[in-house]
């Protein structure tokens, strides 16, 4: 009887995939969660702690630089030295709940190294989380199992991202008791002066009265009200964490897709593979690094720019332009497993390219003079955005095989992308150039992508002839290793 299974395992296997399964998706959605609810709140973090704008932009590049680290780390030591079900676990439970923890400290503290520090150690715990979780999946279900799962964890993501936006937005403070030449101010002395003025002026235009107790309500106190998104999002974290150690504790076999003597050959193809061409690979480094640089220029600066940008919007209208992102970008999650199973990876790509670049020229139009344009062609650019990590990665496994430790140059590169544009997108931000120079650098950036695959396709068509050969999936697997 196949009844109680789960893709054809026996039934105690199926169990554990059936205990497994969510509780790494409610953990994924938390891991959304934690790292877009900065985004929405990041001007009242610098007002809290004291910097300007472009300062506090580098609680992403600290807290990417985490997660590169995290993640490097764990690609070495968690499927060599971590082999037992109880241990694979318990890293995941380890690391997830630490992630818990650190995001609720990012709100309690005036002190900006120290916010920094903890947004640091927070994406550290979370980028090993995420190493693991991602690599486990294959090694539970294989390479061809396991694509649908992949899919619908990163849609999960997603969906933190955009819950996130509405988390925040009943503890925003009212647009009244808000002086935005404060909030916005793009020097660091002048805020703390204007911070000052602003709190011990009894007759201020805007800080006044009950206005004033308002913020002071909001930024301070035993439990701030900016605290509250940080705790529930960190506090789903912590809850669903426990998840792993209770499956620890189970007495079901963790499936196994792999054994060790295949691991090992697929490590040697892997190595095999790496040995293609430099230039081709080199060339995928920039591309993600683009790609994710892309999604961190709007991730840190949708409510920013909503807010303190030509629109100058409210804060619940400014929140709603992360919504908008997120909200396409779990969309475009979600649709992409679908059409993936339509389309091929590189007409993915090539759709999702095009989309961008309109996108951003739309962006480039009318983000400045119109609030719906600036929802229309946020939610479009983050729907097709999302679709570009995943084709890529097909796209690459279908000539090379990444199963190896070439697995980890899609997640480095995008984490030095995630690390490097949000520094840039807050000090062009704050420059002559104006708000607008996010669109035009999102552009740039859209563009740049285009040349890359472009370079990408044109070099592997000359290496990877198989791709060429109107022959079935899986015998053009075979072409390429015998290539190699």
């Amino acid at each position: 009887s196949t009844r109680g299974r789960m893709l054809g395992l026996d039934r105690e296997s199926s169990i554990w995939l059936g205990i497994y399964f969510p509780v790494s998706w409610a953990t994924q959605f938390g891991h959304g969660m934690v790292t877009t609810v900065v985004g929405p709140t990041q001007p009242y973090l610098a007002r809290n702690t004291g910097v300007a704008i472009d300062t506090v932009n580098f609680v992403w590049t600290f807290g990417f630089f985490g997660f590169l680290i995290g993640s490097l780390i764990t690609g070495f030591i968690y499927k060599k030295y971590i082999t037992s079900a109880r241990g694979k676990l318990a890293f995941l439970f380890i690391n997830i709940c630490l992630s818990g923890i650190f995001v609720i400290v990012l709100p309690l503290t005036s002190s900006f190294p120290v916010l920094v520090t903890a947004r640091l150690v927070q994406h550290f715990t979370l980028g090993a989380f995420m190493t693991a979780d991602a690599g486990l999946i294959v090694y539970l279900l294989g390479p061809e199992k396991s694509p649908p799962f992949t899919m619908l964890q990163h849609a999960l993501i997603g969906a933190g991202f955009l819950v996130s936006t509405f988390l925040v937005r009943p503890f925003l403070p009212a647009e009244e008791s808000i002086d935005k030449s404060v909030l916005c101010n793009n020097n660091s002395t002048m805020l703390k002066d204007d911070i000052q003025n602003a709190t011990t002026t009894a007759d201020s235009a805007i800080l006044d009265g009950s206005a004033d107790d308002d913020v002071e309500a909001w930024l301070s106190g035993s439990v701030p009200l900016i605290a509250w998104p940080f705790i529930i999002s960190g506090a789903w974290c912590i809850v669903f964490s426990f998840g792993f150690l209770v499956l620890s504790c189970l007495p079901y076999p963790m499936p196994r897709y792999y054994s060790e003597q295949v691991e090992t050959e697929e490590d040697k193809k892997s190595g095999k593979s790496s040995k293609l061409t430099t230039l081709f690979f080199t060339l995928v480094f920039f591309y993600y690094f683009v790609t994710c640089g892309i999604e961190r220029i709007y991730q840190p600066m949708a409510s920013t720019f909503g807010l303190c940008g030509p629109l100058d919007l409210s804060p619940s209208q400014a929140v709603a332009t992360d919504s908008f992102y997120n909200g396409g970008f779990m969309c475009g999650r979600l649709a992409s497993a679908v059409v993936a199973s339509l389309l091929l990876p590189r007409t993915m790509i090539i759709i999702s390219l095009i989309n961008c670049i309109l996108a951003a020229v739309l962006l480039c139009t009318v983000a400045g003079t119109s609030m719906y344009g600036l929802y229309i062609g946020t939610a479009w650019i983050g729907f097709f955005v999302s679709w570009q990590f995943g084709a890529c990665f097909s796209w690459v496994a279908a000539k090379v095989n990444i199963t190896g430790n070439l697995s980890s140059l899609f997640f480095v590169s995008c984490g030095f992308g995630s690390l490097a544009t949000p520094p840039l997108a807050g000090y062009i931000f704050t420059s002559s150039l104006g708000a607008m120079s996010i669109m035009y650098l999102t552009l740039i950036f859209c563009i740049l992508e285009c040349i890359l695959f472009l370079c990408m396709y044109l070099l592997a068509r000359s290496l990877f002839q198989c791709e060429q050969v109107s022959t079935p999936p899986t015998e053009k697997f075979d072409c390429l290793l015998e290539k190699q």
